[in-house]
């Protein structure tokens, strides 16, 4: 099988940070489904930093359907819902470096410390609930043209109980837009709250641990084998 993993920053190594929590490339869950599918399957991990659902369908088109893929596992979504200070691509004062130089970044250490009540007054995200459902399947629909018997996995997104004290209804969003993966993925939907421990993520809160980097690769592995089995009967 051609394999796709398709994902924004949460799929990559980070090996700039503390030692205690950077992921080098060898520990991501791609490489190593890679590693171990590597005389079976073609896998191939594209991942694009603050990817949302908008801007992947662009990359969808231009980097995933046109391989005819086989199983493409999406890990997208956060950045669809995670609450927002601006809207999308806002370009405001506040991020002007000569505004920041002048006033020594205070309007930017106000809107931080005022977050979670800017959050519950603005409720902005980048990608609301119907778009993002229309957004996955458009995605669907244009790599389904090229190979109509692709299959596609899905992985929910992580909640923090950190994050939601520091943005009104954080967590919430996520639940609602984990339903709709749910509703569109059915059985391909690998839902990750119930099994990564409550330290699977890194100190960012956002993205994974080295352990959950390895609980990904068990269940997606078992998920491609479980294709295999049915591939054959």
């Amino acid at each position: 099988m051609r394999i796709i993993i398709f994902t924004d920053s949460l799929g990559r190594p980070r090996p700039n940070i503390a030692d205690l929590e950077k992921t080098v490339y060898e520990d991501v869950y791609g490489y190593k489904l890679k590693k171990y599918f590597l005389h079976k399957h073609e896998i191939e991990l594209i991942y694009i930093e603050s990817l949302d659902t908008q801007d992947a369908i662009h990359w969808s088109q231009r980097m995933v359907a046109f391989r005819n893929p086989d199983l493409v596992v999406f890990h997208l979504g956060i950045n669809d819902c995670a609450p927002r200070l601006f809207k999308k691509n806002a370009n405001s004062i506040v991020h002007n470096k000569l505004f920041r130089k002048i006033t020594f970044d205070l309007f930017l250490k106000l809107i931080s410390y005022f977050r979670f009540q800017i959050t519950k007054i603005r409720k902005l995200v980048y990608v609301n609930k119907q778009e993002f459902k229309d957004n996955f399947y458009t995605m669907i629909d244009e790599i389904l043209k090229y190979n109509s018997n692709c299959k596609f996995l899905c992985i929910s997104i992580a909640k923090s109980d950190v994050l939601n004290k520091k943005s009104f209804n954080y967590n919430s969003n996520i639940i609602e837009y984990n339903k709709i993966l749910l509703e569109i993925f059915n059985d391909g939907y690998i839902e990750i709250n119930d099994i990564i421990s409550k330290n699977g993520l890194i100190s960012d809160h956002i993205h994974l641990s080295i352990k959950s980097h390895e609980v990904l690769f068990e269940i997606i592995k078992n998920k491609i084998q479980e294709l295999e089995k049915k591939c054959v009967e």
